[in-house]
């Protein structure tokens, strides 16, 4: 592109230096001929000489641009998706990857609370064991008591339930049924057992519902946590979405401006050619006529690119894919940036705006919301590193009531009726010596309370400072929509204007070029800024936190999966490996 542009400046100072009026000289009148250049003074006529040499140096088909226009006129169509902005947001809550990974994070924090809640499970355990023993009797019970040999058989069995409270209270409820037969009772049952209680409840160190519900209450701030994080996952994604598919939308354009560009430079070129037929013009505008169609077309082929690259952009933030590859297909957006007329109280408004925007900021920013959780969180931590500083003094009781029978149904009713029954109290107590275990978790605990403040302050910090950049983003882009637009006509008009001199005769293709190269920059930087000033509105609604409000999105998360049953985590199994 910068080469045609060189050649272009360079065939036109050769044609200025050709035609510059030599010095003066005694000669007849000029015989009527048709001028070769439009620079060329009247009174100063070339010799034939100079002509045969001037028309060997310029040679109209030095440029070809009709081997140009066929890389201009690009491949075959491919297949066309019609795209609103709607549509791509709807598709991105879908299909995004990184609001999919941040959703598995929430999932995790819902798994993470049944965790915590699993600490106050209670515990069935049960065991059974059967006994024979079988031993030679003494030389007394042989020769008294005619027994060669004692033998005992004996089964025991218990069931126990234990686990504990939210109180901290450690509880234990055991049956035990034992049955015996020995020599001794001439192998006739004897049934022994009864029910145990055993309650022990922590008085300073692991006492209380907030020490022992800790887990479970920073379980649930971190889910909350998370579903924040999600929602900022997700106004991210959006945002850029948005962003990219506005890109798209001022990459079109800008297509549509160089293709403009490029019809004003054949428009051109053209004119110039039949004014070089009706001998009006020189073949030098024609060549120079013919280097602006060709820089053109270079200009076209790189914006066409631009647009292909802000479409696999957009394609990548919406996951899609053909066939499980990238898609190849292309994306016609629908939206168009919708611009009002300029208001200079509407960029007024946008100042005293800041404060207000900035207050609800505080309030909707996810960020805020997660740093206040984060101190509850190390709150939490504290008082329970602080509970873990007391001393340890728990007061135990165990009861235990039932009954021996030779029937097993007379220790049931033993039971009942407390024929075996006992009752024990008990205190016990202890002391770390030096306490250090417990006093560094304090201490961690209670910088970790205060880090979490500072984060807090930083956040609200940040998020004022964004607050304030997007508003000023987007009151500069506003202004620039505004200027650019003047800009742009002021530029149609002097194009205007050039092209009706050059039908006069009193201007030259190249001055008609640059003019219109001036016209074609104007008419980039409007969409530029136009653009621009799409990306900046939604910049200002996501430092706000308000943007998905704005759109009016209604982002619902997917439904937790469900766990694994508790009858299916009994049996034996093992999940598939993805």
């Amino acid at each position: 592109m910068s080469g045609i542009r060189r050649f272009l400046c360079a065939v036109f100072c050769l044609s200025f230096i050709v035609t510059s009026p030599g010095p003066a000289q005694d000669a007849p009148p000029p015989e009527p001929s048709v001028p070769e250049s439009s620079a060329l003074p009247p009174d100063q006529p070339l010799t034939e000489e100079q002509r045969q040499m001037l028309q060997q140096k310029i040679d109209i088909g030095t440029i070809d641009v009709e081997r140009l226009s066929e890389v201009v006129e690009g491949p075959a169509a491919m297949d066309r998706l019609r795209l609103t902005l709607n549509e791509a947001i709807e598709i991105a809550l879908l299909q995004n990857p990184d609001i999919r990974v941040v959703q598995l994070e929430r999932w995790k924090s819902d798994a993470d609370v049944v965790a915590a809640k699993g600490e106050f499970d209670p515990l069935l355990s049960g065991q059974a064991q059967y006994y024979r023993a079988s031993q030679q009797a003494s030389a007394e019970y042989r020769l008294f008591g005619n027994i060669s040999s004692v033998e005992a058989y004996r089964t025991t069995s218990s069931v126990d339930v234990g686990g504990k409270l939210h109180t901290g209270t450690i509880y234990d409820v055991r049956i035990d049924l034992n049955k015996e037969e020995t020599t001794y009772n001439q192998f006739i049952e004897e049934w022994s057992g009864g029910l145990t209680i055993m309650l022990r409840q922590p008085l300073l160190r692991g006492a209380g519902f907030p020490y022992n519900r800790s887990r479970i209450i920073i379980a649930r701030r971190m889910k909350t946590i998370n579903a924040y994080q999600l929602e900022l996952s997700v106004m991210n994604t959006i945002a850029q979405v948005v962003k990219a598919y506005w890109d798209l939308v001022g990459a079109i354009e800008n297509v549509m401006v160089r293709e403009q560009s490029l019809a004003n430079a054949e428009r051109l070129l053209d004119i110039t050619q039949r004014q070089l037929n009706i001998g009006v013009v020189a073949a030098i505008d024609v060549l120079q006529a013919k280097a602006g169609v060709a820089t053109r077309q270079s200009d076209l082929v790189a914006a066409r690119s631009q647009v292909a690259d802000a479409e696999d952009v957009l394609k990548q933030l919406l996951n899609m894919r053909d066939g499980g590859y990238f898609s190849a297909k292309r994306i016609v957006p629908v939206n168009r940036p919708s611009l009002s007329e300029f208001n200079l109280e509407d960029v007024k408004n946008l100042e005293r705006d800041v404060e207000r925007s900035i207050d609800i900021a505080l309030e909707e920013r996810p960020e805020m919301l997660t740093a206040a959780l984060e101190i509850e969180n190390a709150k939490t931590e504290r008082k329970r590193a602080a509970k873990d500083l007391l001393p340890t003094l728990d007061v135990s009781g165990t009861v235990f009531q039932g009954a021996r029978d030779h029937y097993m149904t007379g220790v049931f009713t033993g039971i009942r009726v407390r024929n075996d029954n006992f009752y024990s109290i008990g205190v016990e107590g202890s002391i770390p010596i030096g306490n250090r275990a417990a006093r560094g978790q304090y201490q961690r605990a209670n910088l970790s309370v205060i880090q979490a403040r500072e984060r807090l302050e930083s956040v609200k910090q940040e998020t004022m400072m964004g607050v304030r950049m997007a508003m000023r983003a987007l009151q500069t882009s506003q202004i620039l929509v505004e200027s650019n637009r003047q800009a742009r006509k002021l530029q149609e008009t002097n194009v205007a204007a050039e092209e009706k001199r050059l039908r006069l005769g009193v201007t030259t293709s190249y001055q008609v070029l640059q003019v219109q190269e001036d016209l074609t920059l104007a008419q980039t930087q409007e969409v530029q800024a136009r653009i621009a000033f799409e990306k900046a509105l939604v910049d200002l609604r996501l430092a706000e936190g308000r943007l998905l409000e704005q759109l009016g999105v209604e982002f619902e998360p997917a439904d937790v999966p469900e766990t694994v049953g508790f009858f299916r985590s009994l049996v034996p199994w093992a999940p598939d490996r993805n």
